[in-house]
C-alpha cells in the first residue's frame, strides 16, 4: 500500500554545500579482516580505475576500485595490478557535495577486504534522486562494472554469479534504498543505506540483506524516517544507530566501517564469522545496535495469508509499528507487514507475529465486530488462535479467547476493508490462503 509518512530530504542549497565536508580528507588505517572457508584471510592492497560510462545523455563517472597486488595499506594505487582471485561486486555512493575521494576510509576498507567497489562521482541533483534517475545510474554502473569481467585488466577477476552489493550515504543512501523499492535491482543481495530516508515500499523483486547505519540526532535526513524504512525490510537486517550522532559524526568512529565490511563479508562471502562479529564490532559507548537475522539465511519461516474471497492479503495498516495497529486486508504486495510467523502456543494454537514489527495479532474485544490490532507479545489467551485446515493451504483462524474467527467484514473486496471478529461459519471471507515467504 502507498504509506502517508514519508519524509525526504529538504534542504536548501547552502545548507547542502556544508553536508561533504566533513568526508574529505586521508583515510584511516586499514584493520586485519577476519577469516572464514571462502572470505580472504588477509587484507589487500588497493588498485583504482576510472571509466567515464554513460547512461544515455547522463554522466555516469566510475572510478573502480579492486583488491590489488602489493602491501596493504596507503593510498589507492591508479591502475595497480589485480590482485589473484575472483571478487564481489560492493557499490560506493557518495553524498552531496562529496566525491568517492573524499570517501576513501569506507571505500578502501571494502576493497582491502576482498570487494570489487565501483564508486560514482555524481553532480548531485536532488530531484533525480528523488525521481529515480540516480538509482536507475547506479543499475547501470553495477551492469558496466559485472561486463569488465568478460575484457580488460579486470576480466577474470569479478564474481558474476552471486548478485550485487549496494552502499551509500546520504544523497547516496537514498539512493541505495531506491534500488531495493521504487527503482528495484533484483541482482542486489545485500545493501547498506547510510543516514537515508524511506524512498518507497520494499520490493518483492529484491531479496537482500539489509544494515541501516544513522546517527540519532541527525538533522539533515530524518532518523524516524530511516527507522520507518527498517521496520518495513524483511529479515535479515540490522539497524546500527550511533546514540546522539548528527549526519556525518560516525564517519571518524571505527565501528562505522568494521561493521559495514563484517555485514559485507557475511552476506557476499557467507562469511559467518563475520555475522557473530557483528554486534561486537558495533558495541561500545554511544551506539545500539538491532538485528534481526535469523537462525537460517532467509529467517524464521513467515506467511502471507490471502484472503480466498477477495485475493487480498491480511496487511498491518501503512505497515505501522505501533501497539494497537489494525489488521486489515490489502493488495498482495510481499512487503513485512504482510508477512506472519505462525509462533508455536501449545494445545494446538499458535500465535502470529507480524514479521516487520516483531507483535502479535490480538483483538480488542470478546465480540462480533471486536477490530484485531498487533500488541506486544503478553502471553493473553486473545493473541492464540487454532488453526481450521481446509485443505491445500488453505486455513482459517479461530481465536482461543472468544471462539471467534478471522473474517473480512462483510464481505469487502476493497483495499483497507478491516479483518474482524466474527462467529465461525468458514465461509470465503474467513479461509485464507496461507503461501510461505
Amino acid at each position: 500500500m502507498t504509506l502517508q509518512r514519508r519524509t525526504f530530504l529538504r534542504m536548501g542549497t547552502a545548507g547542502a554545500a556544508g553536508l561533504g565536508l566533513s568526508l574529505l580528507g586521508t583515510g584511516h588505517a586499514l584493520a586485519s579482516v577476519g577469516t572464514s572457508a571462502t572470505a580472504p584471510t588477509t587484507p589487500f592492497a588497493v588498485g583504482v580505475r576510472r571509466y567515464d560510462w554513460t547512461r544515455g545523455s547522463r554522466p555516469c563517472t566510475t572510478y573502480v576500485y579492486y583488491p590489488a597486488t602489493g602491501a596493504a595499506g596507503g593510498s589507492p594505487v591508479t591502475n595497480g595490478t589485480p590482485a589473484n582471485g575472483v571478487f564481489p561486486i560492493y557499490n560506493f555512493t557518495h553524498g552531496y557535495g562529496s566525491s568517492p575521494q573524499g570517501s576513501l576510509f569506507i571505500i578502501s576498507a571494502l576493497a582491502s577486504a576482498g570487494f570489487i567497489v565501483p564508486a560514482p562521482h555524481f553532480n548531485h541533483n536532488f530531484a533525480d534522486v528523488n525521481n529515480g534517475n540516480t538509482s536507475k545510474d547506479v543499475s547501470q554502473i553495477l551492469t558496466n562494472t559485472l561486463a569488465l569481467n568478460t575484457s580488460g585488466p579486470l576480466a577474470g577477476h569479478i564474481n558474476t554469479s552471486i548478485g550485487v552489493g549496494v552502499s551509500g550515504h546520504s544523497l547516496g543512501g537514498m539512493t541505495t534504498h531506491g534500488l531495493l523499492t521504487s527503482w528495484p535491482d533484483s541482482r542486489i543481495v545485500s545493501a547498506n543505506p547510510q543516514s537515508c530516508v524511506d524512498m518507497g515500499n520494499p520490493s518483492s523483486s529484491v531479496n537482500a540483506k539489509v544494515l541501516f547505519v544513522h546517527g540519532d540526532k541527525d538533522s539533515t535526513t530524518s532518523y524516524s524516517s530511516a527507522r520507518q524504512a527498517y521496520a518495513e525490510m524483511a529479515w535479515p537486517k540490522a539497524f546500527l544507530t550511533f546514540v546522539g550522532g548528527s549526519h556525518t559524526s560516525f564517519w571518524s568512529d571505527q565501528r562505522f566501517p568494521r561493521t559495514v565490511v563484517d555485514w559485507a563479508r557475511w552476506t557476499m562471502y557467507g562469511d559467518t564469522a563475520a555475522r557473530d562479529r557483528l554486534p561486537a564490532d558495533a558495541s561500545g559507548s554511544n551506539t545500539r545496535w538491532e538485528a534481526q537475522l535469523g537462525s537460517t539465511p532467509g529467517g524464521p519461516a513467515a506467511y502471507t495469508l490471502l484472503a480466498q474471497h477477495s485475493g487480498k492479503a491480511a496487511d498491518v495498516n501503512e505497515a505501522s509499528t505501533a501497539a494497537g495497529a489494525r489488521l486489515v486486508q490489502w493488495a498482495g504486495n510481499n512487503g513485512p507487514n504482510q508477512q506472519f510467523e505462525f509462533v508455536d502456543a501449545g494445545d494446538g494454537h499458535v500465535r502470529l507475529k507480524a514479521r516487520h514489527s516483531g507483535l502479535f495479532l490480538q483483538p480488542t474485544g470478546t465480540t462480533n465486530g471486536s477490530d484485531v490490532v498487533q500488541q506486544p507479545d503478553s502471553g493473553a489467551t486473545g493473541q492464540q488462535w487454532r488453526v481450521v485446515d481446509h485443505g491445500s493451504d488453505v486455513i482459517s483462524l479461530v481465536n482461543r479467547e472468544s471462539g471467534l474467527a478471522l473474517d473480512v467484514w462483510e464481505f469487502s473486496t476493497a483495499d483497507g476493508a478491516r479483518i474482524a471478529l466474527y462467529t465461525y461459519n468458514g465461509n470465503a471471507n474467513q479461509r485464507f490462503t496461507r503461501r510461505r515467504v
